[in-house]
């Protein structure tokens, strides 16, 4: 079974999302959340960096999400 859990920063405005594979190993994939003022409407864009690559359980992906997230 799959876990996906989203880690906010402090501000809101990074997300850190972690997945699941099917192979059991967990990724990060950042996110950043923006506010368009014209459009009234905020929405979320993927952020292309590399953030450790592949984990090998849960707690430890989440530990990096919590870490990245109060930087």
């Amino acid at each position: 079974m799959t876990r996906n859990t989203r880690v906010f920063s402090h501000c809101g405005s990074r997300i850190f999302e972690i997945s699941g594979d099917e192979q059991g190993g967990y990724r990060l994939q950042e996110f950043a959340r923006k506010y368009d003022a014209e459009e009234e409407v905020t929405y979320e864009i993927k952020v292309m960096s590399n953030l450790g690559g592949l984990f090998g359980d849960f707690d430890t992906a989440l530990k990096e999400a919590e870490r990245l997230a109060q930087q």
